[in-house]
């Protein structure tokens, strides 16, 4: 029996509906067969922290006899003009972790000089040792009734000198001289100049690590603490 011309196209259009469904049929099959390749990795770096650590001690000031027991060397007391007492700053790097660059800054009270001209002059004066330049640039002179500021960076000629990591706790190293060996008191003094009272002369010490800076001039290095 012969299929009309009308049978036969929907015959051929409900054959590819389901040949359409079949092969939708199939890819929805496939699809949720597939399973996506993935991976992850981690690495943890573990770091330590170093230190930067001084101490600055006066082995020669801290042994002068102290008969009084008042932490004023004898030597110290009722001092007269010209007169000169040990007293011996220097710092040591007591970190096992880094090497340090070092500075020190000297604090000494002025006092006013009524003659030959009235003027404001350091009561104390001192010789550096070798090994520590001045840091002009950092300096302020003296005030009336002020202190008069110094400031010297271990090294010559521009450079920082290191000071080396500690070999252990106990065993420091140290700048190869004091800062100074004695300190004197000013002379030509007259009895209204000053003499009168305690008057102290202050040193600190500063440290800070040598790797890692911007730059290593001194000027620029001691910007750091300010």
């Amino acid at each position: 029996i012969k299929k009309s011309k009308r049978e036969g196209v929907l015959f051929m259009k409900k054959k590819k509906t389901i040949l359409a469904a079949a092969v939708l049929l199939l890819m929805l099959a496939v699809g949720g067969a597939i399973a996506y390749f993935t991976d992850t990795d981690t690495k943890t770096n573990t770091f330590t922290i170093g230190n930067v650590d001084i101490t600055l001690t006066e082995d020669g000031w801290d042994a002068l006899e102290d008969a009084n027991d008042n932490d004023i060397p004898d030597a110290a007391e009722d001092m007269m003009p010209g007169e000169s007492v040990t007293k011996d700053p220097l710092i040591n790097n007591v970190s096992t972790k880094n090497p340090a660059y070092v500075f020190a800054k000297v604090e000494v009270p002025c006092t006013t000089i009524v003659a030959p001209a009235t003027t404001s002059e350091e009561l104390f004066t001192y010789t550096t040792n070798a090994g520590w330049t001045e840091l002009s640039t950092a300096a302020v002179a003296c005030t009336s009734g002020g202190t008069a500021t110094h400031v010297y960076y271990y090294g010559t000629g521009g450079t920082l000198t290191t000071l080396a990591k500690a070999s252990s706790a106990s065993t420091p190293t140290s700048t190869s001289n004091p800062l100074f060996s004695t300190i004197t008191l000013r002379g030509t003094l007259k009895g209204n100049e000053g003499l009168t009272g305690q008057k102290q002369v202050v040193v600190t010490g500063y440290g800070i690590q040598t790797e890692g800076l911007t730059s290593t001039a001194p000027a620029d290095v001691w910007a750091n603490f300010n």
